[in-house]
């Protein structure tokens, strides 16, 4: 199997077990339960979000600061491998939001170039 194809299955069934736990937590699949046990105030703070909107069936946050990113740059990886990389980890955000019912929309990306990474969550059935 491919590595990247390998590394990111990998990834996504992480996220689908920390989704299941975090809906668990939450005692719900609300979108609204998303953000008050994943994106709570340590981690506003740390990726220095923005949560644009927030309801039962979307959850728009824009994400200012990627710990991730910054790491890989330090390391020496290209942009094209950030790019990669970021695909990767994204398949575990991806996992989660399956659990919630959710599609993850990724509009905006830092590590493809833009100022800040838009995570764009809504319900499947809208």
């Amino acid at each position: 199997m491919d590595p990247v194809e390998f590394a990111s299955r990998a990834v996504k069934r992480c996220g689908l077990y920390q989704g299941e736990n975090l809906v668990a937590k939450g005692g719900t699949d609300s979108l609204k339960g998303l953000k008050r046990t994943l994106f709570g105030k340590p981690a506003q703070m740390v990726f220095e979000m923005d949560i644009r909107q927030s309801t039962d069936e979307k959850l728009d946050i824009d994400f200012h600061f990627c710990p991730l990113v910054k790491a890989w740059q330090k390391l020496g990886a290209t942009d094209e491998d950030i790019a990669q990389l970021c695909d990767i980890a994204m398949c575990g955000d991806h996992g989660i939001g399956e659990c919630y019912g959710s599609v993850l929309d990724l509009p905006k990306c830092i590590a493809k170039g833009d100022p800040f990474c838009a995570l764009r969550y809504y319900k499947k059935d809208r």
